[in-house]
């Protein structure tokens, strides 16, 4: 991917700011998918099949992993998914004081809740360790693929926290207004459909219908800094600060690695795609 442009250009025949990137990445992300299940079914969940069967799942290989990484990348951001991190707050809390303090950690969650871990219990946990996570992105979309606790729960957090909605199907002007004014005053995240994204057309915006559809809602901004497989667009919307992020679906192209993926049953691999394959620590050596 060394030949691969990716200088700055106009977006929507304008002329291009390039904003600052929201984290000091050193190195790959490493993406730590915690052995926990959730009850949803999302359309657009890559992993779901997998946590079918648990009997291979590892937390104590996930930790070793983790440490692995740590000596290579000291300084990355890691990423915790599922599944549900926050299915087990207890196992949450040992990984997270597990993990550096030099690392950025973002955690993917749905914010479940039930009759033993209420709202303000999980607020309370994600309050106490604000000092440990960068960021907790929060799944909320346009139609309910998830069980969704009350948005009550966003007024108790003093942690960073973003609205992460997966635009998966076709939606209209008054569906995604709707759902910005819901969360006006909040950071929103709108994520395109990865599996509809290459190498061709994840850094245009000119037949990007979703972009041209939140740039008629939203005042735009710029551009983030593109990376080797991702990039990302800020507008802003009455009191809220809008990123329209798009990313491939694989995170190795040509043998360089832009994510690094610990799975649940802590081996490590090098790709999203099909799982990709046990990771080469040679391959690091870029």
């Amino acid at each position: 991917m060394a030949n691969m442009d990716i200088n700055n250009s106009d977006v929507s025949g304008t002329r291009e700011t390039v904003l600052p990137p929201l984290s000091r990445t050193k190195g790959p992300t490493v993406t730590m998918f915690a052995p926990y299940d959730c009850n949803n079914s999302c359309p657009f969940c890559v992993n779901k099949k997998e946590y079918r069967d648990t009997s291979s799942f590892s937390i104590k290989r996930c930790y070793d992993a983790l440490d692995i990484m740590d000596r290579i990348f000291p300084e990355n951001d890691v990423v915790l998914t599922g599944g549900e991190p926050l299915a087990d707050l207890n196992a949450l809390q040992s990984i997270l004081d597990h993990i550096k303090p030099s690392h950025h950690i973002y955690i993917n969650t749905t914010l479940p809740t039930n009759e033993t871990n209420t709202e303000e219990v999980v607020a309370a946990f994600l309050n106490r360790n604000a000092d440990k996570i960068s960021c907790v992105n929060v799944s909320r979309h346009l139609k309910h693929y998830v069980k969704e606790c009350s948005d009550d729960i966003f007024s108790m957090l003093n942690v960073r926290h973003r609205i992460n909605c997966v635009v998966f199907d076709d939606t209209t002007r008054e569906k995604l207004r709707a759902f910005l004014d819901r969360f006006n005053g909040h950071e929103v995240q709108l994520r395109a459909n990865y599996s509809k994204l290459t190498l061709d057309n994840v850094f245009k915006t000119e037949d990007d219908d979703l972009f041209h559809l939140i740039e008629s809602i939203c005042r735009y901004e710029g551009q983030l800094e593109k990376e080797l497989f991702r990039t990302g667009f800020v507008f802003s919307y009455k009191d809220s600060r809008i990123t329209y992020h798009k990313t491939l679906p694989y995170s190795k192209i040509n043998g360089r690695i832009g994510d690094i993926i610990i799975r649940q049953t802590g081996f490590i691999y090098d790709d999203w795609n099909d799982y990709g394959e046990q990771l080469n620590i040679n391959d690091l050596i870029l």
